[in-house]
């Protein structure tokens, strides 16, 4: 594990990159090693026959009914060997943002985004649970086919919030806007068990234009252990199904919110739902 102090990266030399996922586990301030907590993802499908790279692994989802919206592509069950986290309810946890799996293109410069990898698109950070049932024999095979609950959502600048390094002001709006990492806190009153603690970014886009809206997704696994405070399971009202909480040209994330919407005010935007379960 890496000292927290290498969690503050200097935000001076990014540059735009188009697309990333979140492969490291933060722990109470602690950067674990990529993919030791959390499940691996694939490469997208290709119909020619380039050599795989780093941009065929940070290709964004798109479809809000496929099962790869839970966890990520090809992530419905561990195929690495995943370590499980263990955790207390109240705990500090969070995700650090990555572009690369280690298969750049033979010769490419090494560019800022490399060194430097952020959320360049403006959108929501949500983080969810979903619990594994005791039946289960292990995380690794649990699906996510259980309810889900959301524990986080960043919509407008916070203390984590990092100063902007371009001029489109209208993406400023955005608390996780350029954002190497996010942490947040597993509410205190978390039943204990074994959980799949997933991160979501949303890249809102509408229906006509690219592929539509974009879903960077990752799943760690984590067991959680009890905070002395009260457990409580969350009410139905906050469950949802993954996938089932979005739909196609769904309002809220089918849109622009930078180009083309330079007049955007974050004050308008209504946040899809669940609430945020804060037990």
């Amino acid at each position: 594990m890496k000292s927290p102090s290498l969690l503050v990266l200097s935000v001076a030399a990014i540059s735009a990159n188009a697309h990333y996922f979140f492969d490291r586990l933060i722990i109470n301030g602690t950067l674990t090693e990529p993919w030791e907590y959390i499940r691996k993802i694939s490469a997208r499908p290709r119909t020619d026959d380039a050599f795989i790279t780093d941009y065929d692994y940070i290709q964004p989802l798109i479809d809000p009914a496929s099962g790869d919206l839970r966890c990520g592509r090809n992530a419905s069950v561990a195929w690495n060997d995943v370590k499980t986290a263990v955790v207390r309810a109240g705990d500090t946890v969070g995700f650090a943002v990555n572009t690369t799996v280690g298969l750049p293109i033979a010769g490419a410069p090494i560019n800022p985004w490399d060194r430097y990898p952020n959320l360049y698109h403006p959108g929501p950070l949500t983080a969810w649970l979903s619990r594994s049932p005791p039946s289960s024999s292990s995380l690794s095979t649990y699906p996510g086919d259980l309810p889900w609950t959301k524990i986080l959502a960043v919509t407008t600048r916070t203390s984590q919030s990092v100063p902007p390094t371009d001029t489109y002001t209208w993406k400023h709006q955005w608390g996780a806007y350029q954002a190497t990492n996010w942490t947040f806190s597993i509410p205190a009153s978390t039943p204990p068990g074994e959980y799949l603690l997933r991160i979501e970014q949303i890249y809102p886009v509408p229906v006509d234009e690219l592929q539509g809206a974009q879903f960077y997704v990752n799943c760690a696994h984590v067991r959680v252990l009890g905070s002395g405070a009260e457990a409580k399971v969350p009410e139905k009202v906050y469950e949802v199904d993954i996938p089932g909480v979005y739909h196609w040209g769904q309002s809220e994330i089918y849109r622009w919110v930078d180009v083309g919407n330079e007049s955007f005010d974050i004050r308008d935007w209504v946040a899809p739902k669940p609430d945020v379960w804060l037990g």
